[in-house]
């Protein structure tokens, strides 16, 4: 399935619920998401579980959706503008380290913020 999220932000838990119904679906695609969409996705992902997608490739501000995906294999981040924070981006990932993760494709930028020490 391939999902663009330059939606309205109120189709979010629309889109999680229409996923959570959709057991043979093994691929996800987020093909673009414009705005700030990784909080309404966070919130949307709170309590859904897709257990069924095994392949994800999501642009770095779809990072929730690593949360919701504990038997994912294949993960490809593709960042076609801005960078990547890392530190978010891992930060998700973690939630998946006893999935059986067999490929993991990012681009990551390492940048130590200023204002933190």
């Amino acid at each position: 399935m391939t999902v663009d999220l330059s939606c309205k932000h109120t189709a979010i838990p629309l889109l999680a619920r229409c996923l959570e119904s959709l057991p043979n679906l093994h691929t996800l695609e987020i093909v673009r998401a414009s705005g700030p969409v990784t909080s309404p996705l966070k919130g949307a992902l709170r309590r859904v579980k897709l257990p069924q997608i095994k392949t994800l490739i999501l642009p770095p501000v779809a990072h929730p959706l690593l949360r919701s995906c504990r038997n994912v294999e294949d993960i490809v981040c593709v960042v076609r503008y801005g960078i990547i924070s890392s530190e978010e981006f891992l930060g998700s990932l973690e939630f998946n380290r006893d999935s059986k993760v067999k490929r993991l494709a990012i681009p990551l930028v390492w940048w130590i913020n200023p204002s933190r020490k």
